[in-house]
Order: C-alpha cells, then sequence, then structure tokens
C-alpha cells in the first residue's frame, strides 16, 4: 500500500511505490425493500426454465463520474448500496483497477444491489466527500450504505476481483445485518465495520483499537484476517511506528491475497524507517524483504501485471534499504520486464499508460532514463489532453539534469492539471526553476504554489502541505534578498 505522490527522483520513488467466484449477485436480504415503484423480485423473477443471462451477456459496470450526491440519491432510491472509487489519474494502480479489474464481467451482476460511482480526487466538486471520508492511499473504495451515510465497506489499494466481490458481499450483509439490527456488538463483522469507518473518517486511534478487537475475537481461521492485519498496520503507522513494526514483524508471513501481501511488507517496511533503533529497523526490514522475496517467487494467482511489478518494486525499495544494492538492481529488473509485457499487451494508450509511472522509475534506477525519455514523449503525443505525461516527463528530466527540458514538460502539465496536482507541479516547477538559478520566477512561482494551497477548498486543504510550500518561499524569498545583496 503506497502513497502515490512524488516530484524528484528519490522523493518519487520513495512516496510512489503502496497497489474466479459465482456470477449470481449476492442474494437479497429478506429485510430489504424494492424502492418505491420498483416491480418486486418475485415478479421480476424469470420461470424456472430460463437461464440467467451469462455475464458476458450483461452490460458493463456504470459508473455516476465526480457526482457523489447523485449517486446517494439513486441508492438510496433504489434500496442499493453504493460503492465509490476514489481514484486520481496520476496513479497507476488506480488505472490498472479501472482497465484490468474493474471492467471484469464477473463483478457485472453486483449492479444487481449496488451502484457504483467514482470520483477524481483532485476535482474541487468531490472535495466535500474528502471531508468525511480520508484518502491517503490510492485508490480507495469506500461502500455506504446509503440510507445512514455510513461507511460499511473500505479497501485501500489494490484488490483483485475476488477481493473485491468479498468487499461488497461482506458490506452488503452488513448493511442488511444493520437493517435488521442482527449484529451482536462484539461481532467480528461489526467490530472491523467499526474499524474501517473509524479509519474512512481519519481516527487512526479508534481504528487500531476496532481491528485489534476484531482480529482477538474472530480467531486466526477468520476469512478477513488478512484484510484486517493490513488495516492494523495502516492505522498504527499513523501513531506508533514501534507497534506496526511489531506487529508487522509477527503476521507479516501470514497474510494472504492478491495485493494485500505486498501492501503489508510495504507498510512494515515504512514503519521501519521511523524506527530510532538501527537493530530494530534491519530485523523488520529483514522480515518485509524475506515475505517479498517469497511473494514475487510464486506471485497469488489472482495479482495482476501491477501487483506483480508493484512487489518487485517494493522487493527493490527493501533490498536498497539493507544496503543491498545488487539485489536492488535485480529486483527492478524483474519489475521492468513485468511492466514492458503488460504495456505490450494493453489495447490502447490509456490501459499502456497505467504502466508508465513504474516503467520510468525502473528506466531511471536502471540507468536508462533515455529510454523513459522516449516512453515518456511518445505517450505525450498519444495522449494530448492529459497531463500526466509531461508531468512524468518533466520529473524524468528533472532528475536527469535536463533543466530546460524538464520546464519546458512542466508548464505544459500545469496547464492541462487542476487542484491539489495541480499545486504538485508548481513545487516541481519551482525546483527546477532554482536549478537553473532564475531566483525570481522561483518566488512567484512559490507565491502561486501558497495561494493555491490558502485557496483549497477544506476536503483538499493540507495543512502540512501548506506549512511546506510557505517554508520553501521564506527561504526562497531569503536567497533572493541575499542575492540582490551581492
Amino acid at each position: 500500500m503506497r502513497p502515490r505522490a512524488s516530484l524528484s527522483l528519490s522523493a518519487l520513488a520513495a512516496a510512489l511505490a503502496f497497489a474466479a467466484c459465482a456470477a449470481e449477485p449476492p442474494p437479497r436480504s429478506p429485510a430489504t425493500t424494492p424502492a418505491a415503484g420498483a416491480p418486486s423480485t418475485a415478479a421480476a423473477a424469470p420461470p424456472p426454465a430460463v437461464r440467467p443471462a451469462p455475464d458476458a451477456a450483461r452490460p458493463p459496470l456504470e459508473f455516476i463520474r465526480d457526482d457523489v450526491p447523485r449517486a446517494l440519491e439513486k441508492a438510496r432510491a433504489e434500496g442499493k448500496a453504493l460503492f465509490v472509487d476514489a481514484w486520481a489519474p496520476w496513479c497507476h494502480t488506480c488505472l490498472s483497477m479501472k482497465h484490468v479489474v474493474l471492467t471484469d464481467p464477473s463483478l457485472r451482476p453486483l449492479a444487481d444491489r449496488v451502484v457504483f460511482a467514482d470520483i477524481d480526487t483532485d476535482r474541487p466538486e468531490n472535495a466535500p466527500f474528502l471531508e468525511r471520508h480520508e484518502v491517503t492511499v490510492w485508490p480507495t473504495f469506500f461502500v455506504l450504505d446509503p440510507a445512514r451515510g455510513e461507511v460499511v465497506g473500505l479497501w485501500r489499494g489494490a484488490a483483485s476481483v475476488q477481493e473485491l466481490r468479498e468487499l461488497l458481499r461482506e458490506a452488503l450483509a452488513a448493511m442488511d445485518a444493520q437493517a435488521a439490527a442482527a449484529l451482536p456488538a462484539d461481532d467480528p463483522g461489526r467490530l472491523l465495520v467499526e474499524a474501517k469507518r473509524a479509519h474512512s473518517a481519519g481516527d487512526h486511534a479508534a481504528a487500531a483499537t476496532a481491528y485489534q478487537r476484531a482480529l482477538a475475537k474472530a480467531g486466526k481461521d477468520w476469512p478477513r484476517r488478512s484484510e484486517a492485519l493490513l488495516g492494523l498496520v495502516a492505522a498504527l503507522r499513523k501513531k506508533d511506528a514501534a507497534a506496526c513494526a511489531e506487529v508487522g514483524r509477527a503476521h507479516v508471513a501470514e497474510v494472504k491475497g492478491a495485493a494485500l501481501p505486498a501492501d503489508f511488507a510495504s507498510v512494515l517496511l515504512s514503519c521501519a524507517a521511523a524506527l530510532p533503533d538501527r537493530n530494530a529497523q534491519r530485523a523488520a526490514r529483514e522480515a518485509a524483504v524475506a515475505r517479498l522475496r517469497a511473494i514475487v517467487a510464486s506471485p497469488p494467482a489472482d495479482s495482476s501485471a501491477d501487483d506483480r511489478a508493484d512487489a518487485w518494486g517494493i522487493l527493490a525499495d527493501g533490498l536498497q534499504a539493507l544496503g543491498d544494492a545488487g539485489g536492488a538492481r535485480a529486483a527492478n529488473e524483474s519489475k521492468l520486464a513485468v511492466l514492458e509485457q503488460a504495456a505490450r499487451e494493453a489495447k490502447a494508450p490509456e490501459g499502456a499508460a497505467a504502466h508508465d509511472y513504474g516503467r520510468a522509475m525502473a528506466y531511471l534506477a536502471l540507468g536508462r532514463g533515455e529510454e523513459a525519455v522516449a516512453m515518456l514523449k511518445e505517450r505525450e503525443a498519444q495522449m494530448p489532453d492529459s497531463y500526466e505525461p509531461p508531468a512524468r516527463l518533466a520529473q524524468v528530466l528533472h532528475a536527469m539534469g535536463r533543466e530546460d527540458e524538464a520546464l519546458s514538460a512542466v508548464e505544459r502539465a500545469i496547464g492541462r492539471a487542476y487542484g491539489p496536482r495541480r499545486l504538485r507541479f508548481l513545487k516541481l516547477r519551482a525546483e527546477i526553476q532554482e536549478k537553473l538559478g532564475r531566483r525570481a520566477e522561483q518566488v512567484a512561482t512559490l507565491r502561486e504554489e501558497v495561494a493555491g494551497y490558502e485557496a483549497l477548498p477544506k476536503g483538499h486543504a493540507s495543512q502540512a502541505s501548506l506549512d511546506d510550500a510557505r517554508r520553501r518561499l521564506a527561504e526562497a524569498e531569503k536567497a533572493q534578498r541575499g542575492a540582490k545583496k551581492r
């Protein structure tokens, strides 16, 4: 589970890397009542001799784009749950999920009980949703009970088709049980819903407590144990790195799933980096690396190319942290091989673009930056309206020290971008201008960045980002005054 955000090679590599069932829909609870005016289930059921339409004959899932209020209204009217995909165009895992997982035909029957929506988290109209629901990992998937507006399901990062189906099945069961007041207070499923609700609200202490209670109550054979363990370490990472590392080391070998095991190891590596004791750091890193070696040696059957590449990339990070530069290089070569094959197999440039970030980072790590430049220039020609190819190109060129070209590329990205992402590109432009010695232009860019953060709506506002932008502006203004005196 790796946060997706970056602006320099070192920061980019550290920050951006966190990624068959029955076709019938989940059974409708007897307690669920059709919306007014809708046909009853009995009236709509086909005669016994009529076979249900196969998945391939059903229309694809339809998503309500960037309009949660309308999606909520539709879900309430139809008596359905609301699934919200909180994504961003710059997030490679988000793109992989959209092109590989969310298009899978086996998900289509879920529309019988679920309204599907997605929100670009950088768009201003989606800020109100982000005021209520924390998104620090992209994508994050929410399942809401529209009658109460409460979270009944939460998944952070990559998921397989099976894992998404199970998320929705469990969320629907929890929603139906709540409607019937059927779950006791200490039921593990109810505790897990409470944990995810607290996690969604950004209350990491309460989330950690609820995850721990659910795990203690359920026992080791609980089917949702891996999901709860990942939630626990993710919550602990925000409040107690030592506890996160302790729990992570104890359970890293048992987590199962398509992307969950590598995501769990990634969180453990993140917590290890925050430990003051070198020996404890190394022990946590070695535990994570051992698990990652096992994952890449035998990838989960339902993992996507993005999942497999992420596992290799996280392993490379872990090996680098342990001082094994050769092992890290080999891991990056394996990561690149997975992504290049996936890009070749993509049916359209938009699908291939899901792998651009990982390929670019691997090329840079392997000293093959020119290949990253060529790839991203070709992608920009294919997708001229997208800010993503020129933004990635600017990052790569900046890392290679080709600042004039980087400045031109980031200007194109800024012209196409919006919301918080545009402000990140302003930060990159200021870094490039500083390298070029353009002090006055750097100060002007940083003032624009500060003003942009000050003007963000509450759901997009970040005090930490604003404070950082103000600090960088003050330093640049001081340097500019010093240069004038000389």
